[in-house]
Formats: structure tokens, C-alpha cells, sequence
């Protein structure tokens, strides 16, 4: 191992709150505290529920932190770089509450259409909240990504168009992240998935790599991959594909190996099987130039290496996490999906 200071613009930035941060702060903690007080009397486990958003958030906060930046929330505000746990609970609290109440009053709509009002609801609020921070001096965004926006923003809300599709992909992994985990919360009973649809998991997890990929595409250069496996950018559907089989395989060796598992026993068991293949798969691409991370994501690196691959530690840490959000998010509508298959079924054999 070795250590390399940490440069100006991942350490040393403006963390000094003037007063109308201090008052968006102070907001902030109110309408938390208000939030999970009414909505207690909506639901059971509330603060458990919090908490397991704001674990999704925090996940992809630390994920993307070299996209962009929050500064200026004050020294105490932050839990590594420009990672804020201030802006954690905001974004919390903004999810937390359209999709308590939806569940709440809405308790017989199909799953599908519930996610769609989720994002809806969730995505409107987000928007407001992104200009806030943006209209505070608290968010800008990094070189990497202002090469993707060009200058391209929302008229009078300031926020870039690219967020129009940032913030979608982000709520999607972070409510599938958290309902996931809600089906353990509620106590929801699932039946045993007796076989195994290879081809329809597949989709599942291909749309959520490839949304994600999109996404963070600014943070990281596929290199040297043939021409015609680019489909956006630098992002190559040889690179993706990689992930995709990874990480759908995992997730069946997993299922057809501890069937018995609980939901958390198997979240880690996948995070855990997937994780040991794609560490290392991560560490030769890396050395052989075939991923190459941009300069703010550099920036953010420590200077720690793993010893065994020979990868910033950062890159380590970032592979479970990027797992956790993809695998939560894409086994809770394979599990929606075959319980309802299965309750249709045997509906259909109770009224023959």
C-alpha cells in the first residue's frame, strides 16, 4: 500500500455554509423529523424503512461522487470527500414519503403501476430539490459530466437536461433498492421459485446494467473495445455484457444452490459470489488500459491500493456497492414477477 495526499478539489473545497445554507439545513432536518412522525402513524418500522433508503442513497452517492460536487454544507456535513450526509437524509425524506403514502392508500394497485407513480411523484420533488442545491451554490458538477451536459439546462430551473435522465435511473435503483429490502421489512410471504426464467431475469438484469451504465459513463473510459460494441458514447455493450452475465449467473447460482436462504442471507451470498469474480476481472481491465477513470474520479482516490490486484481501494469498496443497487433492485421484480405469476395460477385452479 501507499499513500498520495488528497488533492485540492477532492479535500480542500469550500465547505464554509453561509447563512441561507444554514436555514436549507435546518429544512431539512425539520421536514425529516415531521416526515417520519406522521408517516409512523401510516406504517409500522418506519425509521427502519428511513434507514434503508438512505443506505440505497448513500450506496450511490459515494458511487458517483466524482460526478458532481456538494460544497459549502459545512465541515461537519460531510462523511467522505463531498459526500454529505446532510443531502442523504433530503434525498431520503423526498422518496421516504410518496412512496409510504402510495403503499398506504393504494394498497391493492399492481406493483407496476404503484413504481410508475413512485417516479412520478419522486421525480417531480427531485426536481425542485436538485434546483434548490443548484440555486444555493451547494451542487456543481464535475468536468466529466459538464462534457456530457454542454451547457444544456433546464430554462429556469438551472438544472442540466441530462438530469431529466439521471434522476429517473437514480430513483428506479435506490425505491427497487429499498423495496427489496421492504419485502423482508413487511414480512411479505414469497413462494419458492421452482424454476428458473433465465431468459426474462436476463432482461431484468440488463435493463438495470445498462441504465446505470449510461448513467456514470462520464466516471470511466472503455478503451481499445471494438468500434461496433459502442452504443452510447464510450459505453460498449462488450463491457456491459460482461457485468450482465456476471452478475445474472451469480444471481441464479445463488438461488438454485441456497434456495432455503433468507432474502438478506441471499442479498450477501450475491453480493459476495459476483463480487469475487468481478474484482479481479475489474483489476486486468484496469491494468491493461481497457478501463481507464477519468481525472475527477482519480482525484477522489486516496492513494490506497488493494494489495492483491494492485486497484485503488475506492475501486474495491465500489464493486459491492454497484452490485448491491443493481442485484436489490432487479431480484425485487423478478421476485414481484414470479409471486404474481404464481398467485395467478392458483386463483385460476380455485375457481376451475
Amino acid at each position: 500500500m501507499f499513500f498520495q495526499p488528497c488533492t485540492s478539489m477532492a479535500c480542500n473545497f469550500d465547505k464554509v455554509a453561509g447563512t441561507s445554507i444554514v436555514y436549507f439545513e435546518i429544512f431539512i432536518f425539520v421536514m425529516a423529523i415531521l416526515s417520519l412522525f406522521f408517516l409512523s402513524k401510516l406504517t409500522n418500522r418506519i425509521l427502519l424503512r428511513f434507514i434503508v433508503i438512505a443506505i440505497g442513497i448513500f450506496i450511490f452517492e459515494f458511487f458517483t461522487a466524482p460526478m458532481w460536487h456538494n460544497f459549502r454544507l459545512g465541515e461537519w456535513a460531510y462523511v467522505y470527500r463531498d459526500v454529505s450526509w446532510v443531502l442523504t437524509i433530503g434525498w431520503t425524506t423526498l422518496i421516504l414519503v410518496p412512496v409510504v403514502l402510495i403503499d398506504k392508500y393504494l394498497p391493492d394497485a399492481k406493483e407496476w403501476k404503484k413504481f410508475i407513480l413512485y417516479l412520478l411523484f419522486v421525480f417531480v420533488l427531485a426536481l425542485w430539490g436538485e434546483k434548490s442545491v443548484v440555486a444555493l451554490g451547494i451542487r456543481s458538477y464535475g468536468p466529466e459530466s459538464m462534457e456530457v451536459i454542454k451547457n444544456n439546462f433546464v430554462p429556469w430551473f438551472n438544472i442540466p437536461w441530462a438530469a431529466m435522465y439521471y434522476i429517473p435511473v437514480f430513483m428506479t435503483l435506490v425505491i427497487g433498492f429499498y423495496k427489496y429490502f421492504s419485502l423482508l421489512i413487511d414480512k411479505k410471504l414469497l413462494m419458492p421459485m421452482r424454476k428458473l426464467r433465465w431468459g426474462r431475469d436476463l432482461i431484468i438484469v440488463l435493463l438495470a446494467v445498462i441504465l446505470f451504465e449510461i448513467m456514470i459513463e462520464p466516471m470511466v473510459i472503455n478503451a481499445k473495445l471494438p468500434s461496433w460494441s459502442y452504443f452510447y458514447r464510450d459505453v460498449s455493450i462488450v463491457m456491459s455484457g460482461i457485468w450482465i452475465i456476471i452478475i445474472w449467473l451469480s444471481v441464479h447460482l445463488v438461488d438454485k444452490l441456497f434456495i432455503h436462504f433468507t432474502l438478506i442471507k441471499k442479498f450477501i451470498a450475491y453480493i459476495i459470489v459476483a463480487g469475487l469474480v468481478t474484482t479481479p476481472i475489474e483489476a486486468w481491465l484496469i491494468a491493461n488500459k481497457f478501463r481507464i477513470y477519468g481525472p475527477s474520479a482519480v482525484e477522489n482516490f486516496s492513494g490506497y491500493t488493494f494489495p492483491m490486484f494492485s486497484v485503488p481501494i475506492e475501486v474495491v469498496f465500489a464493486i459491492p456497492f454497484y452490485l448491491a443497487l443493481i442485484i436489490a433492485s432487479s431480484k425485487y421484480w423478478i421476485y414481484i414477477l414470479e409471486n404474481n405469476k404464481d398467485a395467478r395460477k392458483k386463483k385460476q385452479k380455485l375457481s376451475k
